[in-house]
């Protein structure tokens, strides 16, 4: 059954007329200016309540985190700058959370996690909006806060969808609650796949690190050796000593030059060689074999007469090297045909 809203009959109208002065010009002071504002201030908290909307303050440590992560660093300056404010001013806009279906007495945080991070360690209550909210339209209010706010970088983004898909979330929730088309959903899920999430929390948000670089990083891990060498490297002291906003640009120079050092060290493929000397000792033929290309040397006396003698005959030789090349293809064509007894 709905409930009546007790507020609902009030004529704040006629209440306001009433107790207004006389005189025009003149606003209400005293007792009937709080007694107004009292009246108006319950009437529409009791009309937010019956919506599910009242602001409340609530202990932080009666709050549960989401269960769908959607941030891979807090402690950075924009943490730091949002402490210092609610320190100052206080909590200029509430958290939202949901009941805890396991627990009558905690609440699950829907969005604001940092805010009841501040109220923690200040010792505050913090201000929010409770809502009963199923998993979808949480995770959905969860992606769009974070979205509207622009305070998620493009790997935190794609940690939320990986996150959502993994809870059971279906790629059109995933869309719908980043905002996000088929093409960059696909386009953040190729980097998360590739790129391990240890070496993912390690290198943390890295805001000022966008889609392409990511991309770039997934090419050069899709190799096998630069994997190995990734997680390696990322966990050697003098890398987690550099800060987590160098930390990018620092690894991805890093495989680049062991990639390109790598490529300069291969050896090249050894030349195929074959040489031959007439009896008489007059001429030399020295030949190296490549996979696209062949090439011949004449030496000694014989050498000039030689080649003109050789270039003179290129088509009648060329010809006789046709005959015999598909002579011996069709005896190797009917070999195959006879069966073995």
């Amino acid at each position: 059954m709905k409930r009546e809203n007790p507020f609902a009959k009030l004529d704040i109208a006629s209440i306001s007329t009433e107790m207004a002065p006389t005189k025009p010009g003149y606003g209400m002071t005293g007792a009937a200016k709080t007694v107004v504002r009292s009246i108006e201030d319950l009437a529409e908290n009791t009309k937010k309540l019956m919506e599910g909307e009242v602001i409340v303050e609530l202990d932080p440590r009666s709050l549960d985190v989401s269960s769908i992560a959607d941030r891979l660093s807090d402690d950075g300056e924009e943490y730091q700058a949002l402490k210092q404010a609610i320190k100052a001013s206080g909590q200029s806009s509430p958290i939202l959370v949901r009941p805890n279906s396991s627990d009558g007495q905690r609440y699950m945080v829907v969005f604001g996690h940092r805010r009841v991070k501040v109220a923690q360690e200040l010792g505050i209550p913090v201000k929010a909006v409770v809502k009963k909210l199923d998993d979808i339209a949480s995770a959905i209010a969860q992606g769009q806060e974070n979205s509207a706010r622009s305070n998620l970088s493009f790997i935190e983004r794609a940690y939320f969808a990986q996150n959502l898909l993994a809870s059971g979330m279906t790629k059109e929730v995933v869309r719908a609650s980043l905002a996000i088309d088929e093409a960059m959903l696909s386009k953040m899920l190729s980097v998360v796949e590739v790129v391990p999430t240890p070496v993912i929390k390690v290198l943390g948000a890295s805001k000022k690190i966008g889609r392409d670089k990511w991309l770039s990083l997934r090419q050069l891990l899709l190799v096998p050796a630069l994997l190995k060498v990734t997680t390696d490297y990322v966990g050697t002291a003098d890398f987690l000593a550099i800060g987590e906003e160098a930390r990018f640009d620092n690894l991805h120079g890093y495989l680049t030059r062991y990639k390109n050092k790598s490529a300069a060290k291969k050896p090249k493929a050894p030349a195929s060689a074959k040489s031959w000397t007439s009896n008489d000792s007059s001429l030399s033929f020295t030949m190296n074999a490549k996979p696209k290309k062949v090439a011949i040397e004449l030496s000694k006396a014989e050498a000039k007469p030689f080649s003109d003698w050789l270039s003179s005959r290129m088509d009648r030789l060329y010809d006789e090297y046709r005959r015999a090349y598909a002579n011996e293809t069709e005896i190797g064509s009917q070999k195959e045909k006879v069966p073995k007894r």
